[in-house]
């Protein structure tokens, strides 16, 4: 059995694998992008902050600023699509 050292050993040794692998699957995308994939793919607001770096408040502001941003484009395609007709 796994004493408790062992695990938190390898808890982070996952944490850091997982921020590497993020490193050179993200690179080049801008930290909001990141941020929404990774929201997409179902991670949480404290897993996506550990993976970047921030804090988990951070990631829920970009969060709802994407919100907001999809929203309102949603809101200018309806428009459009009543000028058509």
């Amino acid at each position: 059995m796994m004493s408790k050292e062992q695990f938190e050993q390898l808890v982070s040794r996952l944490d850091t694998l997982i921020k590497i692998t993020a490193i050179n699957a993200f690179q080049g995308k801008s930290r909001t992008d990141v941020i929404r994939i990774l929201s997409d793919l179902g991670f949480q607001n404290k897993d996506i902050a550990m993976i970047l770096g921030t804090t988990a408040a951070y990631v829920a502001v970009v969060k709802h600023e994407l919100k907001k941003r999809r929203k309102t484009e949603r809101t200018a395609k309806k428009a459009e699509k009543k000028e058509v007709e």
